[in-house]
């Protein structure tokens, strides 16, 4: 028997709409979707865990930082070494961004490294200062790191260059 009732949409368990997923994610733009800060807040409890994974590693939407970030959101061209050096990033998240960062950090090693700004093209260690900072390669890691190849070209200078053939006659009886 057709019925011209409505049903009732209740919200499933987890589920926020699109405009209320942008809003956490992103930030109000003009007016808020949200009635008041503890819709808000419901909304972010419900639609966080789905949220965060969607996330690229050491990113955070904006309700994070609304509700569980203990400070003034970071600039977002230094929120993931913010989050790092914070320790508020997940193992796999460290993981991840430390192997890139590492990445990035080896390619500016090369003896002819060199980087555009727009302004000019830097050369050498202020090239690879300029990749740092735009890699948001945390400072800790870059000297570290800068230390252990200066190391390594240490050693490998020091070490006396070995002919192949006395190497296999260094082994005879």
């Amino acid at each position: 028997m057709p019925t011209e009732r409505i049903p009732l949409q209740r919200p499933r368990r987890g589920h926020v709409s699109s405009a209320q997923w942008q809003e956490l994610w992103l930030g109000p733009s003009d007016k808020s979707v949200f009635t008041s800060r503890e819709e808000l807040k419901n909304a972010w409890e419900r639609a966080r865990e789905r949220m965060m994974a969607s996330l690229s590693p050491g990113r955070r939407p904006q309700g994070y930082y609304e509700f569980e970030y203990p400070g003034v959101r970071p600039p977002y061209d230094l929120e993931r070494s913010s989050l790092w050096r914070e320790g508020l990033l997940t193992a796999e998240e460290k993981t991840a961004l430390e192997r890139e960062w590492r990445r990035e950090f080896e390619t500016a090693q090369a003896p002819d490294f060199s980087v555009s700004t727009g302004d000019g093209i830097l050369h050498g260690e202020l090239a690879r200062i300029a990749h740092y900072q735009w890699a948001d390669i945390p400072y800790e890691l870059a000297k570290r790191w800068t230390a252990a190849a200066r190391r390594k070209r240490g050693k490998l200078a020091a070490a006396p260059e070995v002919p192949v053939a006395a190497k296999h006659d260094a082994n005879a009886p």
